[in-house]
């Protein structure tokens, strides 16, 4: 399997796989005589003071030497000498996250929590240290953002543009970087949500807060975002019977809206056809989602096998991970209906490669901010990737990417090892071209767009672009063959 630059590694490597179980676990009201002993014993260095099960303070063997030494006595608790307003990360957050964080603080040691704000490690600079590299710390430092509010979750999103640069300046590969920026804003939506819940939580709706999940879709869900994308979410929730069901989903959506606008203050804009979780239609318990996808399928109406189409690839980036893959089970148990197949090519039979019958680019005639550019995603990768999705809905693959779909088609025979490798080269020059194109818009200060100018390509660029599209074109008649009139 194709292994990640290190680049996109310290990005998505989680706190939660290099934290250590160095510290202990002690009582506000524990003699600090007490604590240090116990420290001792279990060869730790860190006490961290609890309450209730709430962390209220951390002593460190460097406070141990500095103060608790020369300032304690034989009746002194660890809540006199401790450090209070303890700075955390948790489990889900991103390696990044937590070396910024530490060197903005000037600390070494930070505690990991989960969710409920329970002590599950601790995380060190030199741990932290050893698994990123150097190079880039100055972007460490500007990504890294405060707990209470969205001023950090902006830099993050204005700081994917020199990530793109410097990763395309060293040749890494537009999958990977793609892959990196759909991550990081991932971090955006997690700490959006966490914001969300805070305020939302204040307007006490109700009091039992069902589990539920986050959802993103499209090229978010498939990790294949490019620069500047827009929102596609979703909410799936439990069924809460202690609550008024109305009460419940009116929780969820002052949730939704709440995080929604952060996202839009961040640069992941409204999405304009309104596939956001603040909209009922794409926010719903699980019971409910199960009966809105069957009848859509059921019905196969165009518009409803459109939402399938755009619901398809999701994935769960925060909360209840099961609820998001009890949908999925449902879908594709549904989907396995031959017939269903047929009607779910023609809601994207209109996406095409942008390729003449003589060799020409077909260019944009209709929309007059791009007339005469070329949507090297809605009519170049799009194409690609939906075809590829059709054939691993035929053949019962779950895999979302892009690239492990044609691995796993590969696998299975239905493509050769020739056009698999063709079709990943393809995808890779084609979002090389759009993250390029992108990075230079941003630069310049210009809108960012999924449309290039083919004349400002390279004459070998031009030959190799439209050596793609046609084999794109070719595989989109090859899915009508094989899928749009199987069942005819």
């Amino acid at each position: 399997m194709f292994k990640r630059s290190n680049s996109v590694d310290l990005f998505t490597n989680k706190i939660m796989d290099f934290m250590s179980d160095d510290f202990i676990l002690v009582e506000n009201d524990c003699l600090v005589v007490d604590a240090i002993e116990e420290l001792r014993k279990s060869k730790k260095s860190t006490i961290i003071i609890n309450k209730n099960k709430k962390v209220l303070g951390i002593i460190t063997e460097k406070d141990i030497l500095k103060r608790v030494a020369f300032k304690a006595d034989l009746k002194t608790t660890v809540n006199q000498v401790m450090t209070a307003d303890v700075k955390f990360v948790y489990e889900d957050d991103l390696l990044f996250h937590a070396v910024g964080k530490m060197r903005k603080l000037n600390v070494n040691h930070l505690p990991v929590l989960d969710m409920e704000k329970n002590v599950l490690g601790m995380i060190q600079m030199n741990s932290a240290l050893a698994a990123e590299i150097g190079e880039i710390m100055n972007q460490i430092d500007g990504m890294t953002y405060d707990e209470e509010d969205a001023s950090g979750l902006i830099r993050i999103k204005k700081e994917q543009i020199n990530i793109a640069e410097q990763m395309l300046s060293r040749n890494v590969y537009p999958g990977d970087i793609c892959y990196l920026l759909s991550f990081l804003n991932n971090v955006i939506y997690r700490r959006a949500i966490r914001l969300a819940e805070k305020r939302v939580g204040e307007k006490n709706i109700i009091k039992n807060i069902p589990n539920y999940s986050v959802i993103v879709m499209g090229s978010g869900g498939r990790m294949e975002s490019f620069l500047h994308p827009d929102q596609d979410n979703g909410i799936i929730y439990d069924e809460n019977t202690s609550e008024d069901p109305k009460k419940v989903d009116l929780y969820f959506e002052e949730l939704a809206k709440d995080f929604t606008k952060t996202l839009d203050d961040c640069d992941i804009p409204f999405c304009k056809g309104d596939l956001m979780a603040s909209n009922p239609l794409w926010r719903k318990n699980l019971k409910d989602w199960k009966s809105q996808v069957s009848n859509w399928l059921n019905n196969h109406a165009p518009q409803d096998m459109r939402n399938i189409d755009m619901l398809y690839d999701f994935r769960s980036v925060y909360g209840k991970n099961e609820l998001a893959e009890e949908l999925r089970k449902h879908i594709n148990e549904k989907l396995q209906e031959k017939k269903l197949l047929k009607f779910l090519y023609f809601s994207e039979e209109d996406s095409d490669a942008a390729i003449g019958f003589f060799g020409q680019f077909i260019l944009e005639k209709n929309d007059e901010e791009n007339i005469g550019l070329l949507n090297l995603k809605h009519t170049g990768t799009l194409p690609l990737v939906e075809s590829i999705r059709l054939y691993s809905i035929k053949n019962k693959i779950t895999k979302i990417s892009t690239f492990e779909r044609l691995d796993e088609l590969n696998n299975l025979g239905v493509l050769t090892n020739d056009e698999t490798d063709f079709f990943k080269n393809a995808h890779r020059f084609m979002s090389s071209i759009l993250l390029k194109n992108q990075v230079e818009r941003s630069k310049k200060n210009l809108v960012i767009k999924n449309f290039i100018n083919p004349k400002n390509l390279l004459e070998r660029e031009k030959k190799v672009l439209k050596i793609y599209l046609k084999k794109i074109k070719e595989l989109k008649s090859k899915v009508r063959v094989d899928i749009g009139e199987e069942y005819f």
